[in-house]
């Protein structure tokens, strides 16, 4: 199986010293509120007796790979040991390095299996966490086959620290994925974090795979989690890991405050992005009278734009540019003749326009999204000027950004303002 031999073999020396035990910290369900699982992870005493990660045994090259992998063994048949004690529909997750497999003398023998055997515990109920994917893929897969075939799930830990993993995330197809929390901080603060977390989200769940956001630490991760589909959620914000299993019920009511608040935010969101669209509306509609009366740019030159317009373009009803972008600035109307013949028909948003014969009264809005010119997060408004001309403008989103919780900060594609 590996290149090196098993365990068995070399005379593992045990660190004695070291009194490494679980603690459990709770796995959270965001539609019910309640505990639906728990993390086993490492724990330890420091010199003053306080209970601090062991995470660092594990990465510590002074101690021989044989004895960390021995003490990581121990540690998981610790927590295995609660499976009797656990709450009925609950699971429970343990953390499996790859690391570790080129000491497994074959996949018919694995450490994991026997444990389950010792304690006599249910697979169904327990989420094997893989926590590196920089090992061999083949075996990898090998391995996760073998779980699956006991009645194990499958997590796969830290999605979106590495793009390498996506080959590996559609080949291992695990129950859940676990998005990065260095990712889901920085979404929390700044508009492109959370698009790329939001990404993340969305692509785990086209994928068939439950996401699940930890690190969650402050009502703001937790609203931007809400927004990238996450089925579970795990971080300091509920409850740090604890000796004792945790009751389910024991988060349910900071959760239902929680979304109470989200909602009241997300309705103060909705009615400004209503108040937003009548704006919008208003100038976009005195431009297209503008663009139907005129003939030339010369009517432009009168036309003051708001400061939320980027920049308009013309396409006819095939989707090609038939005007220059026309730039807004502070000298006025700037035009840019680069794009002019450009085919913009296969954006979504064109082709719903098309889909509807409202020519008077239909509008359609982009997703939000960085605009590569101005660095700015924006928005595309669509409408038809005529019958053969149709008005394309790039909006600054205003209300866009974390603040509004992402996915309430902006209209999504085919919000369909009344233009009457």
């Amino acid at each position: 199986m590996g290149q090196r031999p098993p365990l068995a073999e070399v005379g593992v020396v045990q660190v004695m010293s070291l009194k490494i035990f679980p603690y459990f910290q709770p796995i959270v369900e965001t539609a019910t509120g309640r505990i639906s699982g728990y993390e086993a992870l490492a724990r330890m005493e420091d010199a003053a007796g306080n209970v601090v990660s062991a995470g660092s045994v594990f990465s510590d090259d002074k101690i021989p790979v044989q004895e960390r992998i021995e003490i990581d063994r121990d540690v998981r048949l610790q927590a295995l040991e609660v499976l009797s004690s656990l709450p009925e529909d609950t699971f429970l997750s343990i953390n499996i390095s790859p690391e570790w497999l080129q000491y497994l003398e074959s996949l018919d023998n694995l450490p994991t299996l026997n444990m389950m055997k010792q304690v006599a515990g249910d697979p169904q109920r327990i989420v094997i966490e893989i926590t590196e994917l920089d090992g061999e893929l083949e075996i990898i897969e090998r391995l996760v086959d073998r779980y699956r075939e006991e009645g194990f799930r499958v997590a796969i830990d830290d999605f979106g620290s590495g793009f390498s993993q996506l080959d590996r995330i559609e080949l291992l197809k695990p129950d859940i994925i676990k998005l990065d929390m260095t990712l889901l901080k920085k979404g929390a603060i700044n508009a492109r974090g959370s698009s790329m977390v939001q990404m993340l989200g969305e692509m785990a769940s086209k994928l068939g795979s439950k996401v699940l956001c930890e690190g969650v630490e402050t009502e703001d991760e937790y609203y931007l989690a809400l927004s990238c589909n996450a089925v579970y959620v795990q971080g300091f914000l509920f409850s740090e890991a604890t000796k004792e299993l945790q009751a389910p019920e024991t988060t349910c009511k900071k959760v239902k405050d929680l979304l109470s608040h989200f909602r009241d935010r997300a309705i103060d969101a909705t009615s400004r992005n209503h108040w937003r669209a009548d704006k919008i509306k208003n100038e976009l509609l005195a431009l297209r009278e503008v663009l139907r009366a005129s003939e030339d740019d010369e009517d432009l030159q009168h036309f003051i734009a708001a400061d939320n317009l980027i920049r308009f373009y013309i396409c006819d009803r095939s989707g090609n540019q038939i005007s220059p972008n026309y730039e807004n600035s502070d000298k006025g109307w700037i035009k840019d003749e680069r794009h002019r013949g450009y085919n913009w028909s296969w954006r979504p948003y064109f082709f719903e326009l098309l889909g509807s014969s409202d020519m008077r009264n239909r509008m359609v809005f982009s997703e939000p999204y960085q605009d590569i010119h101005s660095g700015q997060r924006a928005q595309t408004a669509v409408l038809f000027v005529d019958d053969k001309r149709i008005l394309l403008a790039d909006l600054v989103d205003e209300y866009g950004g974390y603040d509004l919780f992402a996915g309430f900060g902006a209209m999504p594609a085919s919000w369909i303002p009344d233009i009457e």
